[in-house]
């Protein structure tokens, strides 16, 4: 689901009052949105189930929504698949014998592209700090006052 990285509230962006009345409003729509569902996918594995009952009631603090809920299932599931390629690489080790000698597990490409695939979808979910930042910033007031807005907002 597309929506601003930050509410119109902590933007920084000369607007007119039209535009600004504008995105409030879309902001209140969001709010509206159905919620995330409680209950995790039946497809999602155990190890995935798991995760998703652990982050949802965490993400009701985040702008997410039932919409999103496909980034949320492959946010679980590909934690999921980092958990087990991790545990096969303990078991087993990062290098495998084979006819022409050694080479990489195939379950470290797993456990490096679930890696790769779970920051994108942190990312995108306000799941990690750096996002976080960006959604739950105070608006800091400038200081600066521009002498044209008065003159501007005289109408």
């Amino acid at each position: 689901m597309a929506r601003p990285k930050k509410p119109l509230d902590q933007q920084k962006s000369r607007r007119t009052k039209e535009v600004q009345e504008e995105l409030k409003a879309t902001e209140e729509q969001l709010q509206q949105l159905k919620p995330l569902q409680k209950t995790p996918p039946a497809y999602l594995d155990a190890t995935a189930k798991k995760e998703y009952k652990r982050i949802t009631t965490l993400l009701e603090e985040l702008p997410i929504a039932d919409l999103d809920l496909s980034l949320v299932v492959a946010y679980c599931q590909t934690y999921s698949n980092w958990v087990q390629a991790t545990k096969h690489i303990n078991k087993h080790g990062l290098v495998t014998e084979t006819e022409r000698g050694t080479k990489l597990s195939s379950e470290y490409t797993v456990q490096r592209d679930a890696t790769d695939r779970l920051l994108s979808l942190s990312n995108k979910l306000g799941l990690n700090i750096d996002s976080r930042m960006k959604i739950m910033t105070p608006k800091q007031e400038s200081s600066v006052k521009d002498p044209f807005e008065e003159f501007l907002n005289d109408d």
